[in-house]
């Protein structure tokens, strides 16, 4: 029962993280990142000092961003009491919630950096990282507390390769941040060339970023079809089966982006969350590969 209700809350930290993620990046697409000008944690010009927005559509959107964040702090705060009361992992469980609380706090920090500082775009790239980070302690945890369900380690090789599968991914999304709202026409090629010009920095950097995307998706291929050739459990084949799914979506999504000349905040929200599915699907499967639910309640 301790280790089920546990495992809820973690669940809740790691859906509400990618909610905050992916409401962060409509947030950044329609341009309403200042909505509450260079104030924070307040709005500029609120309601009630600030605690309120006015009924405006940019400071309405930033000051839910900001709301949504306090939330995933205080699931966070739960998460920790919760872990550290009940007699679990100190490894697997109790180590990153309280490394998760300590991060969430940090970006909290950097939250009001990057609006003191005009939104600037190194920034607003990093806070994205730090955040996939967070989601990857909660799920650390989510599967820690799970039903075992494992199939025991698999060979290291094995979890190396599907941990690579989660950097490329990791490194897609951090390389499409950079040039996030930048439009590059084309699609699947840049410029509808094999080799586009890449004097431009931006230009370099998405250019990579569709690379990466190409060798994620090849590895992710790989690791579906070798997985179904392996004395694997049925939650490591599903996830990855999910993570190749989610990032083909993404792959249309980002077409669709192209498509719209970046121009639409709904599609680019939905190409952030859905590369963060693919992100949570793979930390999952990574965690499942070492035979972690069997030390769900360990007390080492």
């Amino acid at each position: 029962m301790e280790r089920a209700r546990l495992h809820r809350i973690a669940l809740v930290a790691t859906w509400s993280t990618l909610i905050l993620i992916t409401f962060g990046a409509y947030t950044r697409g329609s341009g309403s990142g200042y909505g509450c000008k260079d104030r924070w944690p307040l709005c500029e010009g609120g309601a009630f000092g600030g605690y309120l927005p006015r009924f405006e559509a940019e400071m309405l959107i930033e000051w839910t961003h900001r709301w949504i964040a306090m939330l995933v702090g205080i699931v966070a705060i739960v998460l920790v009491v919760k872990a550290i009361r009940g007699n679990h992992s100190r490894l697997w469980v109790v180590a990153p919630a309280i490394s998760a609380l300590i991060v969430v706090a940090g970006q909290a920090w950097l939250g009001r950096a990057i609006v003191k500082g005009d939104l600037a775009r190194d920034l607003v790239s990093l806070h994205l990282g730090i955040s996939l980070i967070v989601v990857a302690h909660f799920v650390v945890i989510s599967v820690a507390t799970s039903t075992p369900q494992s199939a025991g380690a698999g060979p290291r090789t094995w979890s190396t390769l599907v941990g690579l599968g989660a950097v490329s991914v990791y490194g897609v999304m951090i390389l499409g941040s950079i040039v996030h709202n930048m439009y590059f026409p084309g699609w699947p090629l840049m410029n509808n060339v094999l080799i586009p010009n890449l004097s431009s920095r931006f230009a370099a950097i998405h250019f990579a970023h569709r690379v990466t995307t190409v060798v994620a998706f090849a590895l992710l291929v790989y690791l579906v079809m070798r997985v179904r050739t392996m004395n694997r459990s049925r939650a490591e084949v599903r996830l990855l089966v999910a993570a190749l799914a989610a990032l083909l979506t993404n792959a249309a999504l980002g077409a669709l982006h192209v498509f719209t000349r970046v121009e639409s905040s709904f599609v680019v929200a939905a190409h952030v969350g859905v590369a963060g599915l693919t992100w949570i699907a793979l930390v999952a499967a990574v965690v499942v590969s070492l035979g972690v639910p069997r030390l769900a309640t360990s007390s080492s």
